[in-house]
């Protein structure tokens, strides 16, 4: 199979991926969701305590095939799916029964057997100098009136609505999710970040969007000797080393205007004493007319807080400002900025899990239902990624130009989902999947890069490829 996009023409062998790959993602589908596991699971959860009409696997096979829109999902469709697919007989009384914290735990403890089964995928362990590079952020949804005790929201005109929280952070690097937590809304992201501090390690590179940024945070990650990449918190005044002073933001963007500059570094100081560490500041003009957006937003939050903007404030907007620990031997600001751009990839996620999987409809239930079933979704997404990632994978290593789209793939599954079933059950082998449903199509699922800007994976394939 061959075709040209104004580049390398697309030339991929229907034995490519089959070849050294097929078995082991194939086991690592059917291993983690194995009968005698589940049962395992079920039993520590408790979901499992005596013989039952129904079984830990059937169970987790409904709540994952048996609809993907869960806004119209209903106990009759489940029960009618673990009949036509089980053949198990079960009331609607009895299966909402089954929705209790027991289950809940019983799917918790699957989802997390799925996390922890790294993808192994060849061909990126000489990427250099990172380990790992972690992009973090979470996204919200608003669940029915009656979850609010367990998921509060936030108070609006004395009405008190309910928002589930999703915090979510993977590896781009190696493809692996590397956290998933359903939580409240009225815990934010610098609150969680604390939770999450034990997770860095030596060698990571970590990407997150500015509401999880805390000093703490970052002095984490410079003692476990780690680097960070993000966005320059507005509160803060770097000192610059050398004079001590703070960047005259004004002075500056005068300087870089008349010297046509595109971008400015320098060392500072964040902090001071124990709780002072030193990094890079970049900083980038941005266009007139975002600036004047910039001001705009600013106007109006100062003017609900009866406050007013700083002369220092309006000139510091005049700038995209990045800070890092990477030394500018390992990175230099070009693809610093090039790559917090990646950032972006988790918004693609997010809307892929919103707008194709529909993660956000549910209908008016007990929550452990809804729970429930959001982690079952959550369990099928993640097989499915898994697939999207080997196969990629294969992709990029024949075909560096050439990706696949997340946005086409999981369209593609979404419609294909019961032929996943299959795959899973262990009816239908990974193989025959390939050829008969995906390769015939594959051309149609790569990515097209927008005029003038690069995908993502050109930014990774570039940058790391440089730096190894």
């Amino acid at each position: 199979m061959s075709f040209s996009s104004g580049k390398a023409p697309f030339i991929f062998s229907r034995d490519a991926f089959v070849d050294g790959i097929i078995t082991p993602l194939q086991d690592s589908i059917t291993n983690t969701l194995d009968r005698d596991k589940l049962d395992v699971f079920a039993r520590q959860s408790g979901f499992l305590q005596r013989r039952s009409k129904l079984k830990p696997d059937e169970f987790i096979d409904t709540l994952m095939f048996s609809g993907l829109d869960h806004g119209q999902l209903s106990l009759q469709d489940c029960c009618n799916d673990l009949a036509r697919q089980h053949q198990t007989a079960l009331s609607k009384v009895a299966l909402h029964k089954r929705f209790n914290s027991k289950s809940l735990n019983f799917l918790k403890l699957v989802l997390a057997e799925q996390l922890s089964s790294r993808l192994n995928i060849k061909g990126t362990d000489d990427w250099q100098p990172f380990s790992r590079v972690v992009i973090a952020d979470s996204c919200k949804f608003s669940l029915p009136a009656q979850c609010k005790d367990d998921y509060p929201g936030f108070t609006n005109f004395g009405n008190v609505s309910s928002i589930m929280n999703i915090q979510y952070a993977f590896d781009i690097k190696n493809g692996d999710w590397e956290n998933l937590e359903l939580t409240r809304a009225t815990e934010n992201d610098q609150s969680h970040s604390k939770k999450t501090l034990h997770r860095i390690g030596r060698g990571e590179l970590h990407i997150r969007d500015l509401g999880f940024v805390t000093p703490s945070y970052l002095r984490k990650v410079v003692s476990e000797q780690a680097f960070f990449l993000n966005r320059l918190h507005p509160q803060w005044k770097p000192l610059q080393h050398g004079s001590g002073k703070p960047v005259d933001w004004a002075a500056l963007h005068q300087k870089m205007n008349r010297s046509g500059k595109l971008q400015f570094e320098t060392m500072v100081t964040i902090g001071t004493g124990e709780d002072g560490f030193n990094c890079r500041l970049i900083a980038v003009p941005v266009p007139e007319q975002v600036w004047a957006e910039r001001i705009r937003i600013a106007q109006q939050r100062a003017k609900s807080q009866k406050v007013a903007l700083s002369d220092e404030y309006k000139s510091r907007c005049r700038f995209s400002i990045f800070i890092t620990n990477t030394p500018i031997t390992t990175l230099k600001a070009a693809e610093v900025i090039q790559l917090y751009r990646l950032r972006w990839q988790i918004e693609l996620v997010f809307k892929t899990w919103k707008s194709l999987l529909a993660i956000h409809k549910v209908r008016a239930a007990r929550t452990e239902r809804l729970e429930c079933q959001l982690v079952a979704k959550f369990i099928w997404i993640f097989i499915n990624w898994k697939i999207f990632r080997f196969v990629d994978s294969v992709i990029r290593k024949n075909q560096p130009a050439y990706a696949l789209s997340i946005w086409k793939f999981f369209k593609h599954a979404r419609l294909n989902s019961q032929v996943i079933r299959s795959v899973v059950a262990g009816e239908l082998p990974l193989k025959d999947w390939w050829e008969r449903f995906l390769f015939p199509i594959i051309k149609s699922l790569l990515i097209e890069p927008k005029k003038g800007k690069k995908a993502a994976f050109e930014i990774v394939y570039e940058v790391f490829k440089n730096l190894s």
